[in-house]
């Protein structure tokens, strides 16, 4: 049970370092001048994967304080650039939530290449809740703005691509014990099933 607990909170460290020196360094692909392209989503959406609610909360604050201080300090004035982040936040927080259940839920009932699918799937929910959340809440925070669904499915396209491409790659590449979700004990987890049948 306290390597269920510790896990999470190790590698969401990690992951939210991660995220922040991401920022911090500018590692980023400019898209157009509303879309700037990096690998956030893809350490958002595997830690959410692998290290559930409790890794996913510390990963985000990672990306988004990182995002912050260097991305959206000088986009929008204070304090309409905090409730940005807010919301962005909050938007993340939940599609990811969306994201973790639906892999623990993916992982207990399917096997590779299955699992893949799923994951795309998983995805494709993520960016779906993401959108609708962020769309208001970010035309509240900053007003004038004019955000659409339209403008930000067209525009982050890409980065759907990108991470769904590499986050699964990723998966693909992991050991079988390290694919599975971290912060739950699974009694039915496939890479346990030979062990059982063979006890």
């Amino acid at each position: 049970m306290k390597k269920v607990i510790w896990i999470p909170i190790v590698c969401g460290l990690i992951f939210g370092t991660l995220s922040f020196l991401v920022s911090a360094v500018n590692f980023t692909i400019a898209i157009s001048d509303d879309l700037i392209l990096g690998p956030w989503e893809i350490l958002n959406t595997i830690s959410a994967a692998l290290f559930g609610p409790i890794g996913l909360l510390i990963t985000e604050l990672g990306t988004d304080i990182g995002a912050y201080f260097y991305l959206i300090k000088d986009v929008y004035p204070a304090p309409q650039d905090l409730h940005f982040i807010m919301g962005d936040y909050v938007a993340h927080v939940v599609a990811m939530l969306a994201t973790a259940f639906g892999y623990r839920l993916i992982y207990k009932r399917a096997k590779m290449p299955l699992l893949l699918g799923g994951w795309v799937l998983t995805l494709c929910i993520f960016y779906t809740l993401l959108w609708l959340i962020q769309v208001p809440l970010f035309n509240i925070a900053v007003p004038g703005l004019g955000a659409t669904f339209m403008g930000y499915t067209r525009d982050a396209i890409p980065e759907f691509i990108t991470t769904t491409v590499i986050t699964s790659l990723i998966l693909l590449a992991l050991p079988q014990r390290l694919r599975r979700p971290q912060w739950v004990e699974l009694e039915h987890a496939p890479e346990r099933s030979g062990k059982i049948q063979n006890e």
